[in-house]
């Protein structure tokens, strides 16, 4: 179902009373209140929209019931609501508010979603991990928590994401997985053929905020694009960036290799929008949607 990306925000102003009004005049001077506008979505496990807000002084957005953030634009404001691969497929609502005054109510109901499987041979260690790379891998997810909690207030893009590379997708966003016919897990995320060495961009405008080794996606560089929205590429050869750069969209951030818990070369490419890993794909098709004419 196509997102409607902008919602009309009717405003009634009575007009200032004075003394002499006849009493019909009085009448309609009293406070009206605003028409309270209700759209209906449909969103699934792994998906990101965009929502356009009317650019208003003391709007706010509540989705589950929670405070969302709001990033200004010249000529309207934009909102993002996802999903979670691990949905429990309740409906739920995002209730714009003016003034805290309702103004629009969206109504998402989530909608079912499969995902396959498939079977991977990966290095023993990644799987059965040692004292001391479990302690290491602790460590990292410490770091990565505090990063995934200090995004930008607002977005440091105004222009839709593209993909990482245009070479083959050797396993797509929700694939479930079982490594070594032992472990099972999901892969959240979006993996790209290439070999090492293999150019890779940044999928669009944002602050690096990680560019490291890590245990499981081997050499990374992680983009704060704002509002909460990370890009992660993962099992990089080299990393070409530092943190604390800003970098725009298409420029080169790193070289994709053959590192951390890989079952051969290629790029990973992961999404995570509010706490949570979503669709990369689907991220690019709803920013183009919202930002393309």
């Amino acid at each position: 179902m196509k997102l409607a990306m902008s919602a009309l925000i009717v405003l009634i102003i009575g007009c200032s009373t004075f003394q002499g009004k006849t009493e019909h005049q009085k009448t309609s001077s009293k406070e009206l209140k605003r028409e309270v506008i209700s759209i209906d979505e449909t969103i699934r496990p792994g998906d990101v929209k965009f929502l356009k807000l009317p650019k208003m002084a003391d709007a706010k957005l509540y989705c589950r019931g929670q405070e969302q953030r709001i990033s200004e634009g010249e000529d309207h404001s934009t909102a993002v609501v996802m999903e979670s691969y691990f949905t429990e497929f309740k409906p739920f609502t995002c209730e714009f508010k003016i003034k805290d005054e309702l103004a629009t109510v969206y109504n998402f109901t989530v909608m079912e979603r499969r995902f396959n499987e498939e079977t991977l041979r990966v290095s023993p260690r990644t799987i059965k991990l040692s004292q001391k790379d479990q302690d290491r891998a602790w460590q990292e997810q410490l770091v990565l928590n505090k990063i995934y909690a200090s995004s930008h207030p607002s977005l440091f893009f105004k222009g839709p994401f593209v993909k990482p590379l245009n070479s083959k997708v050797t396993s797509i966003y929700g694939v479930r997985r079982i490594y070594n016919n032992e472990k099972k897990g999901q892969h959240l995320g979006t993996d790209f053929r290439a070999p090492i060495g293999e150019k890779v961009p940044a999928t669009n405008r944002g602050k690096v905020v990680l560019a490291r080794d890590l245990f499981y996606t081997g050499y990374t560089v992680i983009l704060d694009h704002g509002m909460d929205i990370f890009t992660v590429y993962g099992h990089l050869s080299k990393t070409l960036v530092k943190e604390g750069d800003i970098v725009e969209k298409k420029d080169l951030i790193g070289l994709s290799g053959n590192t951390g818990r890989s079952s051969g070369p290629h790029l990973h490419w992961g999404v995570k929008v509010q706490g949570q890993y979503v669709d990369g794909m689907i991220l690019v098709d709803e920013s183009k949607k919202f930002f393309l004419p």
